[in-house]
């Protein structure tokens, strides 16, 4: 163990030695990524897309799209080109090191230019290796998803994550093994792995015979690279916790004391993001160049590293430097761009199961607060109960809000009385029962939209029929929008009445959504970008974002230039967005890039935080 902190400590002297060269390195192959390796993906998508003869592919259709041999066709290649990400930074950084034990000093692009024309074989290795690693690991998933099965499917996954019964914590132990069991059988294999990559590269061994090579060559070694990569384990986490955890918590110290003012809130993120950035890069190049070295000494710093040399053909050069200075000028406009996005003056408010920040959710005490903070939509969810009345609930049952072992699709009348939906948040709301959509939509006329989100369980009869019939009885067809995960169902609603206005609900998405025959998608904040904005605005839809509950996230996605926000805190969105109107251009870029560096300032958590 003691040679293992030596040799671990030596690599990691060897990388600082060579800091600045790496760094150059790290920041010119992730230049080259982003013009050459970002649109190839963006290509796989949307060959994936033609196939499933879709525009777009949302929540569910995503996963059943991926069991498809087109789908996990797909799925293998963009997992391999991610893997050749790290596989070709990895490998910069051991042509680097190497050329600098045999030959002094060295250019930090050397290492760039020396793999590059390997490039080819790289991702033919990094496929290989994803699916090596898939084929392990399919029993152990397949395993732990039966689990998951048998003891999480008898009540709604949300009543498990919230309230943590027993049998969700014996599933948590029992899975956690199953994987922890998948882990170690995966170690094991990538051990007996380690050398492919210097082998590919330096010994021009071919990437399927690479695998067979190292696990001979590692015979006698394994217990060596293990000790070794768990000390670097351990050193890379103590030097990130030393540098991003002392920004992050002084981050997360002073952010929540500019209280939700925006204009204090952009100084401080300046500030803050520039550090945090400047940390995570020197980090990382710090640590993939340690495990470049370790792997080199593992490989024993052959002379062979000369024989792999390639000249980098004279027209790829220069077409790589093109491409990345076309991707600076495009970053630079692209920057411009989002200098320009005005606040939509009509940003609307949607209020998530009413206010249900401070109020229990999907009750009429949440509806009549939203109301009071000046929600312009009420977004809830319907369900069918046992008589066919149109009931307002998420969940498939009432586990979570109640604790009652009752789905929604078999409560009566009688039953919904005596369920108590509001005491689980406060005492005070014990008296809030199951509201009927009807009774909703009568709070609501005239003082705020309905947003109906149309939930299926598999136990719907004539949902969007009696939907659409309590709409029409109330006179309310241009007051509600309905939406729903499921594509199909908007399809099915279309058809019923093709002049209502209609969006698609989405967690996750692939491809165009804006050509899908929708009025408007509200997609997770996280996949909301500046580019699906545009989009669907030229396509004359809307686009909402949830669940958006702070100051920052709120104003970073007006910045995008979202046209709705649908959220817990209505109040707090309506403070945001009077705010926003002060703030200069500089203050409204600090706050419309704060999202990709990673700070926030919520300070609270809510219970569920799905659509």
């Amino acid at each position: 163990m003691t040679e293992s902190i030596r040799e671990v400590l030596a690599a990691f002297s060897a990388a600082w030695q060579l800091r600045w060269r790496l760094l150059a390195v790290h920041v010119a192959f992730n230049a080259v990524l982003a013009v050459i390796l970002v649109p190839l993906m963006a290509l796989t998508v949307r060959l994936a897309l033609w196939f499933a003869g879709q525009p777009a592919l949302s929540d569910f259709d995503i996963a059943f799209f991926l069991l498809s041999p087109v789908g996990f066709l797909c799925f293998l290649i963009i997992a391999g080109l991610a893997v050749f990400i790290y596989v070709l930074d990895v490998a910069c950084m051991m042509a680097l090191a190497g050329r600098s034990r045999n030959k002094g000093r060295v250019t930090g692009l050397d290492g760039l230019w020396e793999i590059l024309p390997q490039a080819p074989r790289l991702i033919d290795l990094g496929a290989r290796l994803t699916l090596r690693v898939l084929v392990l690991c399919l029993p152990f998933v397949v395993v732990a998803g039966g689990l998951y099965l048998l003891w999480l499917t008898e009540y709604d996954i949300n009543y498990y994550l919230s309230n943590k019964p027993p049998e969700f914590m014996r599933a948590v132990v029992v899975i956690g093994a199953v994987l922890a069991v998948m882990a170690l059988v995966l170690l094991r294999a990538l051990i007996g792995w380690a050398l492919i990559l210097p082998l590919v590269l330096f010994d021009g061994v071919r990437p399927r015979d690479a695998f067979v090579q190292s696990r001979q060559r590692m015979r006698g070694k394994a217990f060596t690279l293990l000790s070794n990569i768990l000390i670097w384990l351990g050193i890379s986490f103590i030097l990130s916790a030393v540098l991003l955890g002392v920004v992050g918590a002084l981050a997360d110290l002073i952010l929540p004391m500019m209280g939700d003012s925006l204009r204090r809130i952009a100084a401080v993120l300046l500030v803050f993001g520039g550090l945090g950035a400047l940390a995570n890069l020197l980090v990382v190049t710090l640590t993939t160049g340690a495990l470049a070295v370790i792997l080199m000494t593992l490989a024993q710093w052959p002379e062979r590293l000369a024989t792999s040399k390639a000249a980098l053909p004279r027209g790829l050069l220069i077409g790589t430097l093109v491409a990345v200075a076309a991707a600076a000028v495009f970053s630079v406009l692209g920057l411009v761009d989002l200098a320009r996005v005005k606040a939509d003056p009509n940003v609307q408010i949607i209020a998530h199961r009413g206010a249900a920040g401070s109020r229990p959710e999907n009750t009429m005490a949440a509806f009549e607060k939203a109301l009071e903070d000046g929600t312009d939509w009420i977004e809830l969810d319907v369900q069918e109960s046992a008589e066919g009345e149109v009931i307002v609930v998420h969940d498939s049952d009432f586990m979570k809000i109640a604790g009652v072992n009752l789905k929604a699709w078999d409560a009566t009348a009688a039953d919904l009385a005596d369920i108590d939906i509001g005491g689980w948040f406060d005492p005070a709301y014990a008296d809030q029962r199951t509201p009927l959509l009807r009774d909703a939509l009568i709070l609501a006329k005239g003082k705020a939209g309905v947003v109906i989100e149309l939930k299926y369980y598999g136990h719907d009869e004539k949902l969007e029929e009696r939907v659409a019939g309590i709409v029409e009885e109330l006179e309310m067809q241009d007051q509600v929008r309905i939406m729903s995960l499921k594509y199909g169902a908007i399809q099915k609603m279309r058809a019923l009445r093709p002049d209502w206005n209609m969006g698609l609900l989405a967690t996750a998405s692939l491809g165009r959504m804006w050509e899908l025959d929708v009025d408007f998608l509200a997609v997770n904040q996280a996949a909301a970008s500046h580019r699906m904005v545009r989009e669907t605005r030229k396509a004359g839809k809307e686009l909402f974002v949830w669940t958006v509950n702070d100051a920052l996230s709120m104003s970073h996605m007006v910045s995008l230039g979202v046209s709705g926000l649908i959220t817990d805190e209505p109040a707090l969105a309506r403070q945001v967005l009077s705010e926003r109107r002060d703030l200069n251009t500089i203050e409204r870029m600090i706050i419309g890039l704060a999202g990709s560096i990673g700070l926030d300032v919520e300070n609270r958590s809510y219970r569920d935080e799905s659509p």
